[in-house]
């Protein structure tokens, strides 16, 4: 079995900061804030569209100390959760307060999972993080969130779900990424988000080359040797289009990737002459 997602038909994005950020990281400098909705916008659209949206991505500008300011923002929070909508927060390093604070209204948590101190210091500007805060907080929501569901399908589900993007250093690939996938592999999470890093415009990383293709499949396939025993990988949102994209899924599907976020054609038309079965959801990846 494996699984598509197309999560614009029916998850929202919203920033909770709109496009304010204090750290403006060389990946994204801000400009990924500006794609998303504020959050006037999200409670204008679920007034003018009820029942066309199942749940929202929570997210939005960083402190200088690596997390969104959601304390401040509880009242929407509670405010969307209670129309029945699931949230998935991508809301970076929360201390325990935080992480109680929204417990309540969790459908998941997706975790940017760096354990790469030049990632974090040179690329996220934290000069006063380490991995081990990332690893830390990561296992704190683990345990205050809980970190494995049951489900009666056999679905890759986990509340806590991390993510890794590989080339973020400007496109290289090196033993941050090596590292980082060891250290999941210890841990054993259900499921792992992979992306993949695109040059964006207006950030000072727009120049940068795409990450090899050949390093970024060496390292696909080294997670799946080191974690297929306990987890399902997904290629998430973040990885290149083109030729590129296409070769990457059906590659990356042959050594045992489970889900893709916007498959490509060259997937979608291999699964098919396969046979195998398809999943399709149309909600964030983390939210299966």
């Amino acid at each position: 079995m494996v699984f598509f997602f197309y999560p614009s038909r029916e998850t929202l994005e919203v920033s909770l900061t709109g496009t304010a950020c204090s750290l403006n990281c060389n990946h994204c400098n801000a400009r990924y804030l500006s794609r998303m909705k504020t959050k006037e916008q999200i409670l204008e659209i679920l007034e003018n569209h009820p029942g066309r949206f199942k749940s929202i991505l929570i997210s939005g500008g960083s402190t200088k100390d690596g997390k969104v300011p959601i304390l401040e923002h509880m009242d929407f929070i509670k405010k969307v959760h209670s129309m029945g909508l699931k949230l998935n927060f991508h809301t970076g390093l929360l201390s325990e307060e935080e992480i109680r604070a929204i417990k309540p209204y969790v459908e998941r948590i997706s975790f940017d999972f760096v354990y790469d101190d030049r990632v974090i210091q040179e690329v996220y500007h934290l000069k006063d993080k380490t991995k081990e805060d990332f690893e830390k907080t990561y296992l704190l929501m683990r345990r205050i969130i809980g970190g494995r569901i049951e489900n009666e399908e056999g679905l890759p589900q986990s509340r806590v779900v991390p993510h890794i993007t590989l080339g973020i250093k400007c496109g290289e690939i090196d033993e941050g990424e090596e590292d980082t996938i060891d250290e999941l592999a210890f841990i054993k999470p259900t499921l792992i988000v992979i992306d993949v890093f695109i040059p964006t415009k207006g950030t000072p990383f727009e120049n940068c080359p795409v990450p090899d293709l050949d390093k970024v499949l060496k390292m696909v396939d080294k997670a799946y040797r080191r974690t297929s025993r306990t987890t399902t990988l997904f290629l998430g949102c973040m990885r290149p289009f083109g030729e590129y994209r296409e070769r990457l899924d059906v590659e990356a599907y042959k050594l045992g990737v489970k889900g893709f976020v916007l498959p490509s054609k060259s997937l979608r038309d291999l699964v098919k002459e396969q046979g195998e079965e398809v999943r399709i959801f149309n909600e964030c990846c983390a939210l299966i």
